[in-house]
C-alpha cells in the first residue's frame, strides 16, 4: 500500500512511496496535500493487496456530505487528466446542496442504502425537478459513492432499481413544452431587424453598444453555439478563406476562458456569407483577441448580456412589431433566452435535410444519443403530408 513520507530535505520534502514489484519506488511533492491527492488517485497497491478486497479501517466512517465534498475536491483538481468544468461543478454542488444533503448528507457512507436512492428521488418528485434532473442527481449519487469504494469507506457500492421512465403526464408536458424551447423563424428575423436598428440609433451610446452585440447576435443565431462558446470566441478562429468557423473555446459564466466543455464541442461550422460580412466589418473596428470581449479583452459579463443586450433588443422587436412595417415582424416571447437561438438552428437545419450525424458534429454533441434525446421531435417530420401523398 502506498504511504506518504516526510523527507529530510528542503525542496519538495514530501514523498508518495509504494513497492511495484520487489522494487521500492517514489515520487516526490512540494506539499503534503500534493502528496496525498497523489495517492488516493494512483490507488498503488501492492500485489496481494490488489487480490482480496481491504477491510475498512475501523472508525473510517465519514458522512455522505463528507465523501461528496472530497469528491468534488479530487474532480476540479485532479493528479492526472483534465479538470472537471466550472459549469459542470457548479451544476453538482447545487444538486448535492439542493436535492442530496437535506435528506442523506448526514447519513453515514457504510449506511447508504437503496432506500437512500428512493428518498433522494422522491423529494425532487414532489419538488416537480423534470425527469431528466432526477437521473442526474441518482447518477451524482452513485459517483459519490463509487468515490467511497476508491477510498475504502466502503466495500460495495448500493445499487438501485428505481424507474426512471416518465409518466405519461409528463409525455405529455414535455411535448407541449417543446415548441417553447425555441424562437420561430418570424421571431429571429424580426430581433435581427431589431439589432440593426438599434446599431443605427439616434443615440451614440446606444450605437456603441450595438456595434458589439448586434454581431454577438448574428453569430448565435448563424452557428447556433452556445452563449459561453459566443463570449470566449478568438478572432484567430475566425476563418473566411477555408470558410469555416471553428469552435475551440469557451467562456463560463463565472470561469475564465478556457476550452470548450468536452473534445467533440471542437467543431468547424461552414460560414454563413450573411454572418461573414458582419464579422468582417466588426473585426476590423478593433484589434482584440476575443472577437466579443469588452475593451479590456475580457469576456462579457453574462449578467450584462441579459439586461442589456436581450431586454432591449427584444423591446425594440416589439417596437417593430407594432409599427407594421414588415409583415413579417412579430412580438417576441419573454420565456427564452440565449439558449432558445441553438434550438432555433438545429430546428432550420433538420428541415433543411440534416441527418442526425450531421446535426451532432455540428451541435457539438458527444454522442448522437444526446442529439437524439434532445432533437428528436425535430426528425417526426410532416404526419400530414406523409399521410396524404400515400399512393395505394
Amino acid at each position: 500500500m502506498a504511504k506518504v513520507i516526510k523527507l529530510k530535505r528542503k525542496e519538495k520534502p514530501y514523498a508518495v512511496r509504494w513497492k511495484n514489484g520487489e522494487k521500492e519506488v517514489q515520487e516526490a511533492f512540494d506539499t503534503r496535500a500534493e502528496a496525498e491527492l497523489f495517492r488516493s488517485q494512483k490507488n498503488i497497491d501492492t500485489a496481494k493487496d490488489r487480490k482480496r478486497k481491504r477491510p475498512r479501517k475501523t472508525g473510517e466512517n465519514p458522512t455522505f456530505k463528507a465523501v461528496a465534498q472530497s469528491y468534488l475536491t479530487v474532480k476540479e483538481h485532479p493528479r492526472r487528466g483534465d479538470p472537471i468544468a466550472p459549469i459542470t461543478l457548479r451544476v453538482y454542488e447545487s444538486y448535492l446542496r439542493e436535492r442530496i444533503y437535506p435528506a442523506i448528507g448526514s447519513v453515514l457512507i457504510a449506511n447508504v442504502s437503496r432506500q437512500h436512492f428512493e428518498e433522494v428521488y422522491d423529494t425532487c418528485v414532489l419538488a416537480g425537478f423534470s425527469r431528466k434532473t432526477r437521473k442526474e442527481t441518482l447518477r451524482l449519487i452513485t459517483a459519490v459513492l463509487k468515490h467511497a469504494k476508491a477510498c475504502d469507506y466502503i466495500t460495495e457500492v448500493p445499487s438501485h432499481d428505481i424507474d426512471t421512465s416518465p409518466t405519461n403526464k409528463e409525455k405529455i408536458r414535455e411535448r407541449m413544452e417543446r415548441d417553447e424551447k425555441t424562437y420561430t423563424p418570424d421571431e429571429v428575423y424580426t430581433m435581427l431587424a431589431a439589432a440593426d436598428s438599434l446599431a443605427q440609433d439616434d443615440k451614440l451610446q446606444t450605437r456603441r453598444v450595438w456595434a458589439r452585440y448586434r454581431p454577438m447576435l448574428y453569430f448565435l443565431v448563424y452557428t447556433g453555439t452556445r452563449i459561453s462558446e459566443a463570449r470566449g470566441f478568438p478572432r484567430k478562429d475566425f476563418l473566411p478563406r477555408d470558410g469555416v468557423i471553428k469552435i475551440t473555446q469557451s467562456a463560463p459564466e463565472k470561469g475564465d476562458v478556457g476550452y470548450v466543455k468536452t473534445a467533440d464541442a471542437v467543431r468547424d461550422i461552414p460560414l454563413h456569407p450573411i454572418l461573414e460580412e458582419v464579422l468582417k466589418e466588426w473585426l476590423g473596428d478593433h484589434s482584440r483577441i476575443l472577437a466579443f470581449g469588452t475593451e479590456s479583452d475580457v469576456p462579457i459579463c453574462g449578467s450584462n448580456l441579459y439586461s442589456r443586450m436581450l431586454e432591449p433588443l427584444k423591446e425594440r422587436a416589439d417596437a417593430l412589431a407594432e409599427s407594421k412595417s414588415d409583415p413579417r415582424f412579430v412580438r417576441v416571447s419573454r420565456n427564452r433566452a440565449f439558449h432558445a437561438f441553438r434550438h432555433h438552428y438545429a430546428s432550420r437545419l433538420v428541415k433543411k435535410g440534416a441527418n442526425l450525424k450531421e446535426l451532432q458534429t455540428l451541435m457539438g454533441h458527444a454522442t448522437a444519443a444526446i442529439t437524439l434525446d434532445t432533437y428528436a421531435h425535430l426528425f417526426e417530420g410532416d404526419q400530414r403530408e406523409l399521410v396524404t401523398t400515400l399512393v395505394i
